[in-house]
């Protein structure tokens, strides 16, 4: 099972934070439309269903075609209206309800007059995380959407929906509050103004680092947060969750020992983790925590023990305390938690199991 490197996910861990995030949409009186572009995999989007989730979110249409013929008939694109995608999203909307999101009025222009089937439409909107969307004091360009969507009666406009990445970056709770407080100001502000002409508009929110920390969602109507169901090491740095709620880790054959240097070499690189990183207590660059394993299931962090470098297929582990070290031998198999563990799925494509069962997803999914 781990001759090459693996990703592992522990089921109940897995569970427990859907369970979690469902329960808590459900308390803040909020709908609960979970990004599924953190797992990619029917399996475990049956596990959602187990707790009555009936909204997904994806980030591509071919995505949202994937968990279609799973059932799922009520999806948002979260990313921009992509204008190659024109015909499979016309495709898709005449057999599941279909939203899609546009970022400006140049990307809804470029798109809107080929736009033919019965279509849900979001207007992005930029609470400050700047990647993409309208400003939320841009008027002239929301009023020049919402007018364009109107021209079109196949188009309902949906509302708006905003993605607080800047969150990821917080530096613990009260700043992840100020996020959340700040960008559903703007939103509520945009909502009330249009709300006459179009009553049902609703405010669509995700992030995980707000889902996770915020208890009374005033404001918004739906939250779509993703990475929450598996977490990772930068969600525990801000503060969204416990280093025991993180679901999923890269199982690692060592392939050396460097004694001299207090390093251990493993089976486990940048195609497998990814290149992101964040920086621990020493002000050193972290790629990965390493956690002894079992064979079934990793423990809690190594003291001192950290990835401190990935190449395509390396990880090198610096090890500041040699006394784990001392312990370790040429294939044994360390756990890896991921800083992000979105990128790992989607580098990985497969998951594994405890008792050894392989979950596919949609980067492993046969055409």
């Amino acid at each position: 099972m781990h001759n090459l490197p693996t990703l592992l996910v522990n089921v109940d861990v897995c569970k427990a934070n859907i369970k979690r995030m469902a329960e808590k949409a459900a308390n803040g009186k909020v709908a609960f439309r979970p990004h599924f572009k953190t797992h990619q995999s029917i399996e475990i989007g049956r596990w959602f269903k187990e707790v009555g989730v009936k909204s997904i979110t994806v980030s591509s249409v071919e995505m949202a075609d994937y968990f279609a013929v799973d059932g799922w008939n009520d999806i948002t694109v979260a990313f921009p209206l992509v204008p190659g995608s024109i015909d499979k999203v016309n495709d898709l909307a005449q057999k599941v309800s279909l939203n899609i999101t546009v970022s400006s009025a140049k990307n809804l222009l470029a798109s809107i007059d080929k736009l033919t089937a019965p279509l849900g439409i979001f207007i992005e909107v930029d609470v400050g995380h700047h990647r993409t969307g309208v400003a939320p004091d841009n008027m002239r360009e929301i009023a020049l959407m919402v007018s364009q969507l109107a021209s079109k009666p196949n188009l309902t406009f949906k509302g708006f929906l905003a993605h607080a990445g800047h969150s990821y970056s917080a530096k613990g709770a009260d700043e992840v509050n100020t996020i959340y407080n700040t960008g559903v100001s703007q939103l509520v502000k945009l909502k009330s103004f249009w709300r006459e002409t179009y009553p049902n508009i609703i405010i669509s929110w995700g992030d995980t680092p707000t889902c996770s920390l915020i208890d009374e969602f005033w404001g918004i109507d739906e939250i779509r947060p993703g990475n929450f169901v598996f977490y990772d090491l930068t969600q525990s740095n801000i503060g969204s969750c416990n280093i025991q709620d993180i679901a999923v880790a890269l199982i690692c054959p060592i392939v050396d020992i460097n004694t001299q240097r207090s390093e251990v070499a493993i089976h486990g690189g940048a195609i497998h983790l990814s290149k992101d990183t964040l920086t621990n207590a020493n002000n050193e660059t972290v790629y990965g925590m390493v956690c002894n394993f079992n064979g079934k299931k990793w423990g809690t962090p190594i003291d001192e023990a950290y990835i401190k470098s990935v190449s395509q297929e390396h990880g090198i582990v610096k090890f500041n305390n040699e006394t784990p070290l001392q312990n370790l031998r040429v294939g044994d198999l360390l756990a890896v938690l991921p800083v992000h563990s979105c990128l790992t799925l989607d580098t990985m494509g497969l998951l594994s199991t405890s008792d050894g069962k392989t979950i596919e997803t949609f980067r492993t999914r046969k055409y």
